[in-house]
């Protein structure tokens, strides 16, 4: 009965986070569109930069506070002690704040260089100072954020997550319809003091006690927090270096129409998997950090963590691999036909990172990011090495090849330090579900890989109907989705 509830509550915030996500998603790719329009290449190419360079700052100077920090609020909230939820949550503010005002201040200071750098010129310095404040605000947004998703208040971080996104289009859209090119740096900053500000509202009733710690006392269990993130921002880091090398690899090679195709595969891959997980993480990782002291209660979590990951998303990579050529038809043009080998082989590659991935979030709830940080630093350097190893024999294909071994080593090591840390191993649920859905990954490869258009749609058919009906059949044994949806629309009728 317990396991029941457990699975009922995994899928319930999996569907709030991800219909959030994705909703944000449509808004966002709405909003893209109308201000490529507005603005052009150039106008999109300028947001993308100032964007780049903000997110660069905020990932070195924040200490992956926003993130290490729900771990503590979690294992407070799990004391059910006020006195030390109102603690955990005071540090975290106070880490955010600074370190928000760090990235400001470091901006600021090199908005010279910075503007040399990314355009070429001083003559944007100014605006890089300018939009040096969304640094701070972005930081204390994210630390309310942190805090809803650390005390577990899931609806109300995925509704945050999406009236953001709204009002970042009702904001950007009018802004750059008046002043165009000019109106970029001001429409930053008011979009992230609109985040901010729906940040506190869905933060505000949260009641705390008052807590008075000195600049000591906040330092010292402050920096507990940063330890932790510190590896979380080193593997950000890491992971940027290594797309910077893959991309300047393929330019060398081949030219810049080859770094064009790669990174829509890239991004096609990572907007997908990127909603399974974060819609999945929301409720996971503090739930998993509430209980990591106990072996047998976090081995249970993963696996039931597992189960609904494998359902959800093994349909997705099926469909993903079949109807790979139409995505990109769609969502890029005909120019981009070449990438689609390799969007394939991407998209089989997750599988291992769907698996690996709620056991590598035991390391974080145990505060060991080491491990995390060695297995995300192997991977990187799989990736690469098979990269510059097997290009004279496969070519372009090789991005591919690399990216689904580098996946299956990540996910072997990622098991063996969970079997070290928690003795864990997989349910037979998990096992039975691994080997039916990696089957049939490895069938939908080789039907889009080696059979004809009409032999092509037959298997595809079966393949997608196979899976969907699967999973939701055994989703439904969990909970009756029918009853739900029906209930849903019933509430928004009234």
């Amino acid at each position: 009965m317990q396991e029941e509830k457990s699975h009922k509550q995994i899928l319930k915030s999996t569907g709030i986070v991800g219909g959030s996500q994705i909703a944000s998603i449509l808004i966002g790719i709405i909003r893209t569109k109308i201000v490529a329009v507005l603005l052009g290449p150039v106008g999109i190419g300028y947001i993308g930069v100032l964007q780049n360079i903000i997110d660069l700052v905020r990932q070195t100077t924040g200490f992956g506070i926003n993130f290490s920090g729900i771990k503590d609020v979690a294992e407070s909230n799990a004391t059910n002690d006020n006195l030390k939820i109102s603690r955990a949550i005071k540090i975290l503010k106070t880490w955010a704040f600074w370190t928000g005002i760090l990235g400001t201040v470091l901006t600021i200071i090199f908005c010279v260089p910075l503007s040399n750098y990314s355009f070429g010129s001083s003559s944007y310095a100014i605006s890089i100072a300018i939009i040096s404040v969304t640094i701070l605000i972005a930081s204390i947004s994210g630390g309310q954020l942190a805090l809803l998703q650390g005390l577990r208040k899931i609806n109300l971080m995925a509704k945050a997550s999406f009236y953001g996104a709204v009002l970042s289009t009702i904001i950007t859209i009018p802004m750059y319809w008046m002043f165009g090119i000019d109106g970029i740096v001001p429409g930053m900053v008011l979009t992230s003091l609109g985040s901010l500000v729906l940040s506190w509202w869905y933060t505000k009733d949260i009641k705390l006690e008052k807590i008075n710690l000195s600049i000591k006392e906040t330092f010292k269990d402050g920096s507990k927090m940063a330890r932790l993130g510190f590896f979380i921002t080193i593997t950000g880091i890491l992971a940027t270096i290594t797309l910077y090398i893959v991309r300047s690899y393929l330019l060398k090679k081949m030219n810049i129409n080859a770094v064009g195709c790669f990174q829509a595969c890239w991004t096609i891959s990572t907007l997908y998997l990127g909603i399974i997980l974060n819609a999945m993480l929301a409720d996971f990782f503090p739930r998993l950090t509430e209980v990591n002291k106990d072996d047998k209660l976090v081995n249970r979590l993963i696996n039931e963590q597992l189960e609904i990951a494998f359902l959800i998303a093994s349909p997705m990579i099926v469909f993903l691999i079949v109807f790979a050529h139409l995505i990109v038809t769609v969502l890029y043009s005909k120019e981009f036909i070449i990438a689609i080998p390799i969007l394939q082989w991407l998209i089989a590659g997750t599988f291992f990172t769907i698996v690996s991935w709620p056991l590598g979030v035991m390391f974080l709830a145990k505060s060991k990011g080491i491990y995390s940080f060695l297995s995300e630093t192997l991977w990187n350097a799989t990736f690469i090495t098979m990269l510059y190893l097997g290009w004279d024999i496969y070519g372009f294909s090789i991005v591919g090849y690399s990216f689904v071994v580098a996946c299956l080593i990540r996910f072997i090591i990622v098991y063996c330090c969970t079997r070290h840390l928690s003795n864990f191993k997989f349910n037979k649920l998990n096992v039975k579900y691994g080997l039916f859905f990696g089957f049939l990954v490895i069938i939908a490869l080789i039907n889009v890989s080696l059979f004809s258009e009409t032999i092509q749609y037959i298997i595809s058919l079966i393949i997608i109907l196979t899976t969907g009906i699967f999973s939701y059949i055994n989703l439904n044994k969990i909970m009756d989705i029918s009853a739900f949806v029906e209930n849903k629309i019933r509430r928004k009728n009234k």
